[in-house]
């Protein structure tokens, strides 16, 4: 199941989180470079984003994760 996710609730943050460090440490393991931007979020940093994110559920679990931002000309998506 697909659910729209509050990430100002703190609960909901630390789970986001978990899952974009995990990802992305697997990421930076194989390109071999572990400076990417999303390494260094935090709780403060993601919550402040002004990207719109939801969240993918197996069997009541967050399991992934993909945001958007809209601004003027373009979308950005991650996950």
């Amino acid at each position: 199941m697909i659910k729209k996710l509050d990430i100002t609730k703190k609960a909901t943050t630390d789970s986001v989180l978990q899952i974009q460090l995990l990802s992305y440490q697997v990421e930076a393991k194989i390109i071999e470079f572990d400076d990417i931007p999303p390494l260094k979020d935090t709780i403060e940093t993601l919550s402040s984003c002004g990207e719109t994110f939801f969240g993918y559920y197996v069997q009541e679990e967050l399991s992934g994760v993909i945001s958007y931002k809209l601004d003027e000309h373009t979308t950005i998506f991650t996950g």
